[in-house]
């Protein structure tokens, strides 16, 4: 989970407790409220989904609340910002052969962390060569479309060394990709101001994570943060939940 503000704690699904509500959408993920626990609070929920293996959304509009080590803090989004969730239960048997394409299935839209933007959109693609331990290929194609430029990001399946995602665990995976932006030439100054520092001019890089949900891997989901060149505080963050096809 990528959090406005609070980028130094991290929140997985791996390891930490998780709370959903009556609709299967999150209310709460960490050990609460003692050590590290983040709750929805009074946030709204956005571009929310759920099946029997997966949910995913964005907590939006209000404040939800951190604790530390038990010290409190409240974390304010406008409806311009979120915090993305993608929960879910993990593939107890992952296939060891053959390739399939995943198709996009729900996504939250991409937010700018500081609210600077209104909320884009999300396309993607996949397709998985799977093997035996970690040596599962997982090739991507992926799409930020914000109202002032757009941000693609893709691993080939056959790639290697960098800018490739690469299986951390029988069924989670990451990876930093390279990304490119495209904006028109009169929306570029606005762009740069924008997008995350040195974008147009030097390239931006993506973090992703995700893994492998339901049986016999049939669900695929991941979360995104793209970052600028420079570095620096603004970030562009999202998830997305594909469907493997035949």
């Amino acid at each position: 989970m990528q959090i406005p503000g609070l980028s130094s704690v991290q929140f997985t699904g791996g390891s930490a407790a998780i709370a959903l509500d009556d609709d299967l959408r999150l209310r709460s993920i960490g050990a609460c409220p003692w050590l590290a626990c983040l709750s929805r609070g009074t946030a709204g929920i956005a571009d929310a989904g759920a099946d029997t293996h997966v949910s995913w959304g964005r907590w939006t509009s209000g404040n939800a609340a951190v604790h530390v080590l038990g010290i409190p803090a409240t974390l304010a989004l406008n409806d311009r910002q979120g915090i993305h969730y993608l929960v879910g239960v993990p593939t107890a048997s992952m296939p060891t052969s053959g390739t399939f394409s995943y198709s996009l299935q729900g996504a939250t839209r991409p937010t700018v962390s500081d609210g600077s933007m209104a909320p884009g959109s999300f396309q993607a693609h996949a397709t998985v060569q799977f093997s035996t331990g970690q040596q599962t290929r997982i090739g991507l194609n992926a799409k930020v479309e914000m109202p002032a430029f757009s941000v693609t990001f893709i691993a080939p399946l056959s790639a290697t060394g960098a800018n490739r995602l690469s299986m951390t665990s029988a069924t989670e995976f990451s990876g930093t990709l390279g990304a490119t932006l495209s904006a028109s030439h009169s929306a570029l100054a606005g762009a740069a101001a924008i997008a995350p520092a040195n974008c147009p001019a030097g390239g931006c890089s993506v973090q992703v994570q995700g893994g492998f949900y339901g049986p016999a891997a049939a669900q695929m989901g991941l979360g995104y943060t793209i970052t600028g060149a420079a570095g620096g505080n603004r970030t562009i963050s999202g998830v997305g939940v594909l469907q493997k096809g035949p």
